[in-house]
């Protein structure tokens, strides 16, 4: 039977050519930054909505913080996650920001578990086509923000100073009301969930 940790582990051999999971032994400590990018399944639902909706689309994550000992990291997590580059349509788009602890169960291994908590917003917009500005400043349909809660697990294989990290995600959000540019509310009990599975590099 594959568990979570080796499954992780094929996944960073696979990705990551020249790179040994035996390197994951490097010690943990001080300041740290994470950039991820890779695919995320969202969910939606809503008072009036029939059903629940599921789109796939790109996310790009950015954590950093420190190292409280060498089984602990905590840090803040911006993740964004849009419904692919729509020139002149509708985007859909899901903001996250977390505070995040890693949690590291043994001192010389790469797997770690995450669990934070913070903020889940969405927005729904004109695309613009701009991987760096994605939405048009002239036309947003709705938008909200709410609480939400994040929970993962990874895994670290170090390269040189640095260290690649597969990892997989599940946020909840319960943003619960959507409003119109006009601070009208449009939506009731929205609720919003994001399954992201994502290649990050971590620089300490």
């Amino acid at each position: 039977m594959i568990t979570v940790d080796r499954l992780l582990l094929i996944l960073s051999a696979l990705v990551i050519p020249g790179v040994t999971p035996a390197c994951a032994q490097a010690s943990r400590h001080g300041f740290w930054m994470n950039l991820g990018l890779g695919y995320g399944s969202a969910r939606f639902s809503c008072d009036t909505c029939i059903g629940s909706q599921r789109l796939g689309g790109w996310t790009l994550s950015t954590e950093l913080g420190g190292t409280l000992n060498p089984h602990v990291r905590l840090g803040a997590e911006g993740r964004v996650w849009l419904n692919g580059l729509k020139a002149g349509q509708k985007l859909p788009g899901v903001v996250t920001g977390t505070i995040v602890l890693d949690f590291y169960p043994r001192q010389r291994s790469g797997l770690f578990l995450e669990m934070g908590g913070g903020l889940s917003a969405y927005a729904l917009g004109k695309g613009t086509g701009d991987p760096i500005e994605p939405y048009s400043r002239d036309t947003s349909y709705y938008s909200g923000t709410g609480w939400g809660l994040t929970l993962g697990v990874g895994w670290e294989v170090h390269k040189g100073r640095g260290a690649f990290r597969p990892h997989i995600a599940y946020h909840y959000g319960a943003v619960r009301r959507l409003h119109s540019p006009n601070g009208a509310i449009v939506v009731t009990g929205w609720k919003q969930s994001l399954l992201s599975v994502e290649l990050g590099f971590l620089i300490p």
